[in-house]
Formats: C-alpha cells, sequence, structure tokens
C-alpha cells in the first residue's frame, strides 16, 4: 500500500511538467496571434487571406503548442493520430479567434 502511494506520488509531476508546457507554449501561440493581427495592415492582409498570414508569422509557436500537445495527450494513452488531430483544431481554433478579432479591427 506504501510502495503504491509512493509510486503515485513519483508520477505525479510528470503530468504537470506536461501541463505546464502545453500552458507556456499556449500562451506563447496567443500572443504571437495577438501580435500578428495588431500589425497586419487591413489593406495588405485581407480576411481571406490572415490566417495564412498569421500561420506563416506564428509557425514555431504553433509547432511547439502542437508537439506539447501530442507528447501530453500520447503519454495518456491517446493516439499519435488522435493526438495529431487534436492538437490541429486546437491550434485552428485559436487561429480563428484571432482572424475573428482581426476583422473586427479592420471593419473599425
Amino acid at each position: 500500500m506504501i510502495s503504491l502511494l509512493l509510486g503515485l506520488a513519483l508520477a505525479a509531476p510528470a503530468p504537470a511538467l506536461s501541463q505546464a508546457a502545453i500552458d507556456a507554449s499556449r500562451k506563447a501561440l496567443v500572443d504571437c496571434l495577438r501580435q500578428a493581427a495588431s500589425i497586419a495592415k487591413p489593406g495588405e492582409v485581407t480576411l481571406d487571406s490572415f490566417a495564412a498570414y498569421a500561420k506563416t508569422r506564428c509557425a514555431n509557436e504553433e509547432a511547439a503548442l502542437q508537439n506539447a500537445m501530442i507528447s501530453f495527450d500520447m503519454k495518456n494513452g491517446v493516439s499519435r493520430k488522435s493526438a495529431a488531430e487534436g492538437a490541429q483544431m486546437a491550434v485552428d481554433d485559436y487561429v480563428e479567434t484571432a482572424k475573428s478579432k482581426y476583422a473586427d479591427r479592420a471593419q473599425n
């Protein structure tokens, strides 16, 4: 019983570290997308091309978040394919949110 509790206590920090990597990567991506939206000039970057523009500017941050999310999910028994699909959907959501904010700024 004691060894089981000790084993669980030793295993607990690993997910916390992975979650910290996800949180840091998520913040970096959101900050980059926010900066991309504020730098983009509505006359030069159309709403239709904003996603490609943001993905190019934030490619490193996007990759870091995807890698952290995939790694975390795989450590928790999720297949690589499912983890990659989930990570891509999350990144797409962040880009879409940035695009919406860019559209609001462009209209004003």
